[in-house]
């Protein structure tokens, strides 16, 4: 019966298109109807709530009988609607919706029109898979570079507004080197492009090739994977997972093509002979929390991680608020409570659990006992093979059946009761005949671990040395995905409690949605085939729309979490479908191919100049008459300063590094870990490689709006705080990229030129000089008469020049033009 609600609503939009006279609906159902059902009408007849027996998400639902008996719309009958009657009464105690504002006239008559019409129903735009549209006619068919541009200036020309003139040359360039690589162009490029005639598409290509670029586009994905060197949770104590880091960083340099990148990092490990890079992007799921408390239940938290990983999934690829479906049907979209946990068993099979040891996972070994620590691996797991053998041979059948029978006998098998009690109790009280995959292996492996059978003890014990050898050898553990060698039941949870099991489900997706191939495995593997397949609707939409977020500032749909009916409109509907439609067919699914493709556009090189009319008409830039403005992110802000300073390291990968932070955010009563200050070059490498603890973050980049990373998060929201201020003026990192920054301007001349040129790319104007001078005058003539301070400031030198250089320069790694992206 899979799907036959979804082949229902079809077949009845099909009839009801036209209405008893043939003619095309004066009534868009996604446009006028469901912002009124959404508004006024589904918190009660929706996904939460029934009341009445009534729910307007599903057309099916809503035609069909209430409670009363009485039909809530009958098509093409509005007078025996019984949905139009009550939202026209006058009397509140009956009208509808109860205890709450009346529907306006115009609203009650969109309703009478539509159920007139037929009631037609329509899929949301965001569930039908997008299809390429035709470029639209344009005013000015000189001015598009791109495909793009014919979207955007036919949505000018209707609102009657002219794009903004090109920005100037060092602008571009600083915008496209920010945005391509996260960090600032040297004076050097500017003047490559902007002076000796260097091709502004070929310098784009140098970014796009350079290592740095991969490092700034992993910062984007690292918020969307939560990843942290943490466990989260109480104890929040530390996890090695930098090699997933690592990887993230090495496919965006390698532009692995983003349905690859997906099923990777979705089910590396179910493809054919993987390789141990794409067992490493399976940690992407292995991000989630784990709770070391004593005490707590394992069997919750692994729930609780598995979640996680099917609203992340949600959120990540197809842009859906997903987590509400958990305890009920989704309140205004087509989702149900039961699909929640088809998709959920997906996920449900995996070997993790709740525990220290982070199993399973994949160890790297130095490079000199890399063999000796394989062939330990092929060594335990025969032994494991072997263990589970002997368990299962006819040697021990009779010993086994004795181990059965006695098993609630606790002064027998004490310590197994203690830590399985109620699961082994469950696997012996089911016949062995009737016992499934599952239950067989858990009391293998049980058993396996308390016979005291010498053959079993002496493989225990072998297996027992091997581990101990391997653990001498001091690999890098890395957490991984790996499937069970059966697949666990997974049933419904009633209002979304573990304890409360409803009916049991198979791994499936949603009926709103095109569903999997039949012959698809029905296991991670085939549900990230089916993200990103070309029939799915959403996951292009949701990343093109992420990645251009990323350069505008926001998104052609501004809630890059929700696509669903209760998210913002989008600015350019067309627009979006297209870079979808040529994302994974055009540039077959490559992001350096998308991203050329937009930094080349006539929009993308527009001033960010503000016009009187524009601040009027589109605040908010919505319409892209005018290049993006925003402040940078945290990383940015830190690694630019770092960068024009000349103290940025360009070492790449490794384990996190502490750079300075204030004293004392450390102070965990559960261990005596403490911040330990990095030196050396690691003090000074980019953010993303800055160690990531969820309950204590790294207090300069929170400041600046980076999250804890304790849950995915699809959007960076940018505050204005005077902290942040505190931060760039105060903090060591800020200061000591000033004490650098001054010391290039000491050896350079004009220093302040100098210094405005290595921030900035470009001399600064006679405006900026004369803010300029008189500081640097100023803080001369104070450190002159003020040995001691400067010899504060500038470490141990007694010079007051290089004092009012440093005060200088940390005005400039202050100034808006330097934060701000323009």
């Amino acid at each position: 019966m899979k799907h036959l609600i979804a082949g229902y609503i079809v077949v009845t939009v099909a009839v009801s298109v036209f209405n008893g006279c043939g003619r095309a609906p004066e009534i868009s159902f996604n446009e006028q109807v469901r912002p009124i059902l959404n508004e006024r009408c589904v918190n009660c007849h929706g996904g939460i709530r029934r009341q009445a027996d009534l729910s307007l998400l599903f057309r099916h639902e809503a035609l069909a009988a209430a409670e009363s008996g009485e039909r809530a719309i009958v098509p093409l009958k509005p007078d025996e609607s019984e949905l139009l009657r009550r939202v026209s009464l006058a009397d509140p105690k009956h009208r509808m919706p109860q205890d709450d504002d009346p529907l306006t006239p115009e609203q009650i008559e969109i309703l009478h029109t539509w159920i007139e019409e037929g009631a037609q129903w329509e899929d949301h735009w965001a569930y039908v898979t997008p299809e390429r549209p035709s470029l639209p006619d344009v005013s000015d068919p000189a001015w598009p570079r791109e495909p793009l541009d014919y979207f955007v200036l036919s949505r000018l020309d209707k609102e009657e507004l002219s794009p903004s003139p090109e920005a100037e040359c060092p602008v571009l360039v600083r915008r496209v080197t920010l945005d391509l690589i996260g960090l600032p162009p040297k004076p050097e490029d500017v003047r490559r492009v902007c002076v000796d005639g260097g091709s502004y598409e070929t310098y784009v290509d140098s970014l796009l090739a350079s290592p740095a670029y991969g490092e700034r586009w992993a910062a984007m994905w690292l918020d969307l994977a939560r990843y942290a060197d943490s466990k989260g949770y109480e104890k929040d104590i530390g996890r090695t997972i930098w090699r997933y880091r690592d990887w993230v960083i090495q496919a965006f340099n390698d532009d692995l093509p983003f349905d690859q990148f997906t099923i990777e990092q979705l089910a590396g490990d179910l493809l054919p002979n993987a390789t141990e890079s794409q067992r490493i992007a399976t940690a992407f799921n292995r991000n989630t929390m784990t709770n070391t408390e004593g005490g707590t239940d394992d069997e919750e938290f692994r729930v609780a991680a598995v979640i996680d990983r099917v609203n992340t999934t949600w959120e990540v690829w197809q842009g859906t608020s997903f987590a509400c479906v958990q305890c009920h049907g989704h309140p205004y979209d087509p989702f149900t409570h039961e699909e929640y946990y088809e998709f959920f068993a997906f996920f449900n099979s995996s070997a993790d659990r709740d525990l220290d040891t982070e199993y399973p996972t994949l160890p790297l070994f130095e490079e000199e006992v890399a063999e000796q620590g394989n062939k330990l691996l092929e060594n335990i797991a025969q032994l494991e093979e072997d263990i589970i053998a002997r368990v299962r041979s006819n040697a021990l059948a009779e010993e086994r059946r004795e181990w059965e029978t006695t098993l609630d006998q606790p002064e027998i098998i004490g310590r197994v009761r203690l830590m399985l009690q109620n699961e082994v109790k469950r696997v012996v009280a089911t016949p062995e005949e009737q016992r499934g995959d599952g239950q067989r292996w858990t009391l293998d492996h049980i058993y396996a671990s308390v016979s005291d059978d010498p053959e079993l003890e002496r493989l225990r014990s072998e297996k027992a040395e091997k581990e101990r050898a391997l653990r001498a050898l001091n690999a890098v553990h890395t957490p991984i995905m790996q499937e069970l060698p059966f697949q666990r039941r997974t049933h419904v949870f009633e209002r979304g409690s573990f304890l409360l099991k409803g009916e049991q489900v198979e791994p499936d997706t949603p009926d709103a949605l095109p569903p999997m191939p039949e012959d698809a495995p029905r296991n991670r593997l085939g549900m990230a085939q089916w993200l990103v397949s070309g029939d799915n609707p959403l996951t292009a939409r949701v990343t093109v729309n992420r990645f251009w977020e990323q350069l505008y500032g926001i998104g052609l749909i501004e809630s890059l979490e929700d696509f669903g009916t209760q998210g913002l409109e989008r600015s350019h509907p067309d627009l979006l479908d297209y870079l979808a439609v040529s994302f994974m067919e055009d540039h077959s699914w490559s992001v350096k191919s998308l991203l050329r493709s937009i930094v080349s556009s006539s929009t993308y090189r527009q001033s960010s100049h503000v016009t009187n009319e524009l601040e009027v008409k589109d605040p908010r830039n919505r319409l892209l008459a005018r290049g993006a403005r925003f402040r940078l992110s945290a990383e940015q802000i830190r690694d630019q300063a770092l960068y024009v300073s000349g103290l940025l390291s360009p070492s790449m990968y490794g384990p996190s590094v502490m750079p300075p932070q204030p004293e004392g955010l450390w102070n965990n009563p559960y261990d005596a870990r403490r911040w330990q200050t990095s030196q050396g070059d690691d003090r000074y490498r980019r953010g993303i490689y800055t160690y990531w603890r969820r309950t204590v973050p790294y207090p300069s980049m929170t400041t600046f709006d980076s999250p804890s990373r304790e849950f995915c998060v699809s959007r960076r929201i940018r505050t204005n705080t005077p902290l942040q201020a505190l931060v760039s003026l105060n903090d060591p990192v800020f200061f000591e990229a000033a004490q650098a920054l001054a010391q290039r301007m000491l050896n350079s001349d004009p220093p302040l030129e100098a210094g405005y040129i290595y921030a900035m790319g470009v001399a600064p104007d006679q405006e900026t000089l004369n803010t300029l001078e008189p500081l640097y005058h100023d803080a001369i003539a104070y450190y002159t008469e003020r040995e001691s301070d400067a010899i504060t400031l500038t470490g141990d030198q007694r010079s007051a020049e290089l004092a009012a250089l440093i005060v200088v320069a940390n005005a400039i790694l202050n100034l808006d033009q330097f934060i701000m992206k323009a």
